[in-house]
């Protein structure tokens, strides 16, 4: 053999050990797929919090922080078991939040249409949209 031929096979060695010394990096699809659930979690609290009325600052810094502290402390977590556990617990959280605060999150499938809706009118006797006590064909109107 030439040695142009060895320092070619040598080469493609050495590129074939460091690319896959770089793959060791990369997280698999359930970390990755976990990294987005934890994300997409995390700011849908950050979004809760900040409709918080601002007259209630210190509860929204609090509740900001609080959050936040939660979040660091499993942010090393490894074990799928661990982050499962640690999601579905997040998720309940953050449905009570909602519901304390009254937060409704937007759809990304929502379209024009949708804002015309009779759900989303405005009504001072229930701020949340809900529907009355009586039915349409039953007023006395």
């Amino acid at each position: 053999m030439s040695s142009k031929v060895i320092v070619a096979q040598t080469a493609r060695r050495r590129a074939r050990k460091s690319a896959t010394a770089n793959l060791k990096d990369v997280p698999s699809l359930a970390e990755f797929v976990h990294r987005r659930t934890v994300l997409h979690q995390y700011r849908s609290f950050l979004k809760c919090i900040h409709s918080i009325p601002k007259e209630d600052e210190k509860q929204r810094n609090h509740m900001r922080v609080e959050v936040k502290e939660r979040f660091l402390t499993l942010q090393h977590e490894t074990d799928s078991l661990t982050i499962q556990m640690a999601i579905k617990e997040g998720d309940r959280r953050l449905a009570q939040l909602q519901s304390m605060v009254g937060y409704t999150p937007t759809s990304a499938t929502a379209t024009a249409d949708d804002r015309d809706s009779w759900i989303n009118t405005p009504d001072k006797d229930d701020p949340r949209g809900r529907v009355g006590v009586e039915w349409p064909w039953q007023s006395d109107k």
